[in-house]
């Protein structure tokens, strides 16, 4: 901090001030100065400020729904509700009378009907819970996706919860690979309450599925391939997915668990002819083919219409080789993104 000559330079002493101060200790021998650092004082946070989502429904709950005395499905927002916020900030829906998309969360979809805008001490809406043309003219799904995911880090799993449910996958089988972390399974993301919130989220941006995916953990990939490809002619899906869990935990080791099941399974397992399962592996490497080659190659030889997808998607670092070498077994095909993803 000093000059060639000595003294100090007017930048430095300036510097050195504002960051520290003198204290002079005087005795009989000699003074001493003594340079104390200041405390700087904690940056004051910014005040957070809540977000309205955009929503392409609001979601409702069957146990919030009512019935007034003239036999109306009726359901209040109160104003300390974000759906009410939405309502009025981002829907724009301010007058009686105004219509909007509903889902009635793992019942069906429907139409909100604003019926009033109550002004007490705590405003509030009633709506009216309307049929609605998508759910009168309902069809079955010909083409399901179910995925066998290796599990992520708990921060990019809780992202993509509410994608699957945005995008209408069936079911979500998390499992140990080998280069998967094992403290991933303690996580918090695997609750019951997170896994509806962040279903929740997707639901709502859906604009065709009102379910929430299947979802279960476990330890074992030979045992969940073993349970879900089996052939099971005798029982049919709906068999199978019963039974899975009776199936792997017979296994050693592999703690199979459902953290959240609908009823997506019985009501699609109900007649109509089985569904014929086309399984992919995201696996690029110089034998993969694109995700369109595999589908067109398989459905060809399917005399059906009625087709499950089984995605296997492995961890960040990759499939290991003997993982690889076990969905060969099962007969999956190997497909990537293009020349391009490696």
């Amino acid at each position: 901090l000093r000059s060639q000559n000595g003294m100090w330079s007017s930048s430095s002493s300036s510097l050195l001030s504002s960051a520290t101060t003198t204290t002079t200790t005087r005795t009989k021998s000699k003074t001493t100065s003594v340079l104390v650092p200041q405390k700087r004082g904690r940056r004051r946070r910014r005040p957070f400020v809540h977000v309205v989502e955009n929503k392409n429904r609001i979601a409702f709950t069957k146990l919030e729904l009512s019935e007034n005395e003239s036999s109306t499905v009726v359901v209040r927002l109160r104003q300390s509700d974000e759906r009410f916020e939405h309502l009025r900030q981002v829907l724009k829906k301010t007058n009686k009378g105004d219509e909007f998309k509903a889902t009635i969360l793992n019942e069906r979809l429907a139409t909100g009907r604003i019926l009033s805008y109550d002004d007490d001490d705590e405003r509030s809406v009633l709506i009216e819970i309307l049929s609605t043309k998508e759910e009168e003219a309902k069809e079955e799904k010909m083409v399901t996706v179910s995925l066998i995911l290796a599990m992520p880090r708990p921060k990019v799993l809780r992202r993509l919860l509410s994608v699957f449910a945005q995008f209408g996958v069936e079911n979500v089988h998390m499992f140990s690979a080998e280069k998967t972390e094992r403290c991933y399974f303690q996580s918090e993301v695997l609750t019951e309450d997170v896994l509806v919130r962040e279903f929740t989220r997707g639901v709502e941006q859906n604009a065709l599925d009102f379910k929430f995916p299947n979802a279960s953990k476990c330890r074992n990939l030979n045992a969940v391939l073993e349970a879900l490809l089996s052939s099971g002619d005798e029982e049919g899906r709906k068999g199978r997915e019963e039974n899975i869990a009776k199936r792997v935990n017979g296994k050693k080791g592999a703690n199979f668990e459902w953290l959240l099941r609908s009823m997506r399974d019985e009501e699609e397992g109900e007649g109509g002819e089985e569904r014929r399962r086309i399984n992919l592996l995201a696996h690029p490497s110089s034998a993969s083919v694109s995700v369109t080659e595999a589908l067109a190659q398989e459905k060809s030889a399917i005399s059906t219409n009625r087709v499950e997808i089984l995605l296997a998607v492995g961890p960040e670092g990759g499939w290991s080789e003997e993982e690889v070498r076990t969905f060969e077994t099962f007969d999956f095909v190997n497909v990537g993104l293009g020349n391009r993803v490696f």
